[in-house]
């Protein structure tokens, strides 16, 4: 199994007098809530709308055009300026625009164009590192972020195969195949990039767990299938557990938020099955929450994944899926409890978005100290003659 957690990361303010400036570019902030007093956030959503009141029409069209000019104009002074040592931004990703029409797949297109452009313009030069993170579903990396990875110090991969040559697929050289890259050094400079990252989840979503010789269920489950296997077999499954005593609670029904988190604490453990790829939210609610997650699939890289049997359980797939649930479910309520609060443990350490925030900033440190310019001396200074030569004059 591949973590980086082994590896000693640098703290943020390690390799920096005072710490790295950061600049954090993008539609939800990250690294902005983890460093607020060294980090410019920068929302490159354009929009008609206020920022801060989020009124739709807020003030005359002269108005709104003046500040939209501001706006983009301090946008282009902060990454001109480079005030800054790291560069923290989401990946481009798929344009996201089926069912829409060809205007606006275009109108998307050019967004994201810009957006690129706008990153590695405020990460040009070599003083400037580039952090990328992508929180996509994909295994692969999407070529509208070719650029991104040749260009980047570090890319941040959520759902990061396990074998990184199947992550770099879609954006190696072109001509190049799998079996010609792993002896390039070009793509082998690719592949040292790659990093591993998660949804994560917020630190306040952590609540004392209830004892598990308290809790209301055994097992609970709620989702659809969207032809997904796994999913299509637990629906056949749970009813049998039922049949065999086991308190299971499988609502047919959408669950409110209020009564999902509440099923949660009250499960001693709770069916967490990924969706599109292995990570996903529910992972880490149902542990930040107080119950014990069953996986339906083994991650193998990863910052630093769930362990079988101490922070989570991991099926089987040749196993008898009825078998195994019935298996785990006999924990006692003593081991129950020590996963919860393991988990829990886990969560806070690793996957919370402070966290997460301060593994890529340790991360991008871990690289190598970035060399910033001396700043002039306000003072005049006198160097020392060497033999055979005058003493310089300051006029």
């Amino acid at each position: 199994m591949q973590t980086v957690s082994e590896r000693p990361r640098a703290a943020a303010a390690d390799l920096l007098p005072g710490g790295p400036r950061i600049l954090e570019l993008g539609l939800m902030p990250l690294v902005t809530t983890a460093f607020p007093e060294r980090t410019i956030f920068l929302d490159t959503r354009l929009r008609w709308a206020d920022v801060r009141t989020r009124a739709p029409r807020s003030g005359s069209l002269p108005v709104r055009l003046l500040r939209l000019m501001r706006r983009v104009a301090g946008i282009g002074r902060t990454c001109l300026v480079q005030d800054y040592d790291i560069v923290v931004a989401r990946c481009v990703g798929p344009v996201n625009s089926a069912g829409h029409s060809l205007p606006i797949h275009a109108a998307l297109s050019l967004i994201g164009l810009a957006f690129r452009g706008l990153v590695l313009f405020a990460a040009r030069g070599a003083r400037v590192r580039l952090a990328i993170l992508d929180v996509t579903d994909h295994l692969t990396i999407h070529p509208r972020d070719r650029a991104f990875l040749r260009r980047c110090d570090l890319f941040f991969k959520r759902e990061l195969a396990a074998n990184r040559w199947n992550t770099l697929e879609t954006v190696l050289p072109r001509g190049a195949c799998a079996g010609h890259a792993r002896q390039d050094p070009a793509c082998l400079a690719l592949r040292a990039k790659l990093r591993p990252f998660a949804l994560g989840i917020e630190a306040a979503a952590l609540s004392p767990p209830i004892p598990a010789a308290a809790r209301r269920y055994d097992l609970f489950y709620a989702g659809s299938a969207q032809g997904i296997g796994f999913r299509e077999a637990v629906s056949s499954v749970l009813p049998r557990l039922a049949a065999r005593g086991w308190r299971i609670h499988a609502p047919a029904h959408r669950l409110s938020p209020e009564a999902f988190a509440e099923a949660i604490a009250g499960s001693r453990f709770c069916l967490s099955p990924g969706g599109v790829g292995w990570d996903c939210y529910r992972h880490y609610e149902v542990a930040a929450l107080g119950s014990v997650p069953i996986f339906d699939t083994r991650p193998l890289a990863g910052i630093q994944p769930f362990l079988h049997g101490r922070e989570g359980f991991y099926l089987d797939p040749q196993e008898d899926l009825e078998r195994a649930l019935d298996l785990l479910l006999r924990t006692d309520d003593a081991g129950v409890d020590r996963m919860t609060a393991a988990a829990q443990a886990l969560v806070e350490r690793v996957y919370t978005f402070d966290a997460l925030a301060r593994y890529v900033i340790g991360e991008t440190l871990a690289l190598g100290p970035v060399v910033r310019p001396a700043p002039p001396s306000a003072q005049p200074s006198l160097v020392e003659a060497e033999g055979g030569h005058g003493q310089p004059s300051m006029r």
